[in-house]
Order: C-alpha cells, then sequence, then structure tokens
C-alpha cells in the first residue's frame, strides 16, 4: 500500500520543497549536448528532484549530476509506445545500463484501446518486473479516453500491475493532452490505496497550475518549463 502523503496546500511549500517536486524535461529532438549539460546545471542549481533527458543522454548527464542528490530520469516509446514488449524489456533493460535512476514508459494505447486489457496490464507489469526495483512511471494518454470510466479503467489496470507512478499524459502526440485538475482528481481517487502514485505532466508551464496540481493529488510534476515554473513563485 502506499503511504498517505500529509494534506498540504501546496501554496505552503517553501521554494526547495516545490523543486523537490518538480522533475525538469527536456526531450527535444534537436537538444545538442550543450544544451543538455545546461539543463542538468539548472536542474542542480534549482534542486529539482530529477533531471528528465532522452536516454542517448543519460550517461553525460549522470556525469553533470554526479554528487547533487538530483535523479537522472529518462523515457521510453515516446508518443507512440508500440513497440513489442520484448522491445521495451530491452530498451528498460538499455536505460539501466546507461545509468538511469527512473524510467517513463508509453503504454501501448492500443492494446487498451481493443480490448486487450490483459495484454495491456501484463505489459506495464513486465516492465516493471524488468526496471530492478527503479521507479517506473506510465505516461498514460488521457487523450484517446473519451470518457471518465474508460480513464478508471486504464488507472485501474496499471495499478493492478503495479506501476509505482502513473501519468495523466506524456504531453507529446495526438494523445499527450495537457493536464487538468479533474484528469488529476481522478487518478489520485483511483490510485489511493494501491501501490501506485501521481505524476502530472502536460503543459505544467506556471507556477499555479503545479499548485493546482498538487493539490488535486500530484505528487511530482513533469515540465518542459520548470525554470519559468519556479520563478513564478511568490517571494
Amino acid at each position: 500500500m502506499q503511504e498517505v502523503a500529509s494534506v498540504v496546500d501546496a501554496r505552503d511549500l517553501t521554494k526547495l520543497e516545490l523543486a523537490s517536486r518538480v522533475q525538469f524535461t527536456n526531450v527535444r529532438p534537436y537538444a545538442t549536448k550543450e544544451m543538455i549539460i545546461a539543463h542538468a546545471q539548472t536542474c542542480a542549481d534549482y534542486q529539482f528532484d530529477g533531471a528528465m533527458v532522452a536516454n542517448c543522454w543519460v550517461p553525460l548527464v549522470r556525469d553533470v549530476l554526479q554528487g547533487t542528490g538530483v535523479k537522472v530520469a529518462t523515457c521510453i516509446g515516446l508518443g507512440f509506445g508500440q513497440e513489442s514488449l520484448h522491445g521495451k524489456i530491452a530498451l528498460v533493460r538499455d536505460c539501466i545500463a546507461l545509468g538511469a535512476d527512473e524510467i517513463d514508459y508509453e503504454p501501448n494505447m492500443a492494446l487498451f484501446l481493443s480490448g486487450m486489457y490483459d495484454e495491456f496490464r501484463e505489459e506495464g507489469a513486465a516492465l516493471v518486473k524488468a526496471a530492478q526495483g527503479r521507479a517506473m512511471k506510465a505516461m498514460l494518454e488521457f487523450g484517446y479516453l473519451k470518457t471518465d470510466e474508460e480513464k478508471r479503467h486504464a488507472v485501474r489496470l496499471l495499478a493492478e500491475a503495479e506501476v509505482p507512478w502513473i501519468k495523466n499524459s506524456s504531453g507529446w502526440g495526438e494523445g499527450g493532452i495537457a493536464a487538468n485538475v479533474e484528469d488529476l482528481r481522478l487518478l489520485s481517487e483511483v490510485c489511493a490505496g494501491t501501490k501506485s502514485r501521481v505524476k502530472a505532466s502536460g503543459q505544467v508551464n506556471s507556477y499555479d497550475k503545479a499548485v493546482a496540481f498538487i493539490n488535486a493529488g500530484a505528487e511530482l510534476i513533469g515540465t518542459s518549463t520548470g525554470n519559468r515554473l519556479m520563478d513564478g513563485y511568490p517571494e
């Protein structure tokens, strides 16, 4: 069972406490080595929870962040998630070999939409096993799900697979819709009493949005504008 977090208004968080709930993302396909180094240094400066980068940059970012306490996170299947299960397992193992602390993965949404619910759940369970104790985060794409019941069903399947973290979206592609309070509350309600926790993602580009999503139940914030978000903190 997941630990029940103490109820706190996110506006009461100190700047450092807020930063510790933010994973700053740069997975842009045109991001150069110099841009990734600057990204990692920004994560260290703000003391973010983690730096999210494409897996080819994991060793570099690990070197930059050594001794800072900031985690190195990466992702697989971004936007599509239709690699075979064996292919995804191989990618998870590659991320581990490169030195990633956490791995976000794109569930195969076509399995869920096809009514292949056992396969959808089993994919998550297999990837959690392959991660060997590292935090796995499912980038569940709410943009493909038309009703709250579909959303609840998909979340329940991932929670049954004991995926440690479930996101409302990757923020990329056709299914990557912007985060909203209603979806984060739904996620939080379904995950309550399970081993799964909630991460908000998708256009979380301001302090006010981060506060609203944390108050709706998100324990982590994924954003590609982490510095802008933190610069909105009321001094």
